[in-house]
């Protein structure tokens, strides 16, 4: 039997989850997150959904396989140990399982996500 594909669509109905402080800030502005259309697939080990983010800096908190795709806004994400880079609309981003660093966050980032447990 054949899967059926799933569709995320945002229209200006779309409901995102109460924004929520990040609990890692690093700097003054203290940078917010909601979701929407987050789905975790019967049988699949996996979520997606769409992901925003307000201006701030702060550690990454997610530590499993991430392969997102910038909708909107401008960002850095600095690797630890390594170079920082620049994430703008359009961009897509692949990080490996247990890829820590750091996010700054210049202009409100929309990205979809797939997060692979």
């Amino acid at each position: 039997m054949s899967m059926r594909p799933i569709v995320l669509k945002v229209t200006a109905q779309t409901k995102f989850s109460k924004a929520a402080p990040i609990s890692t800030a690093m700097s003054e502005m203290m940078p917010t997150t909601r979701t929407a259309l987050t789905q975790v697939p019967e049988g699949q080990d996996v979520s997606i959904g769409i992901w925003e983010c307000t201006r701030g800096v702060w550690r990454r908190q997610v530590a499993k396989r991430e392969f997102s795709h910038v909708i909107s806004g401008h960002c850095f994400f600095t690797p630890d140990g390594q170079e920082p880079i620049e994430l703008v609309a359009g961009d897509s981003v692949y990080f490996p399982a247990n890829c820590m660093g750091v996010w700054d966050i210049r202009q409100d980032v929309r990205k979809s996500y797939l997060i692979l447990d």
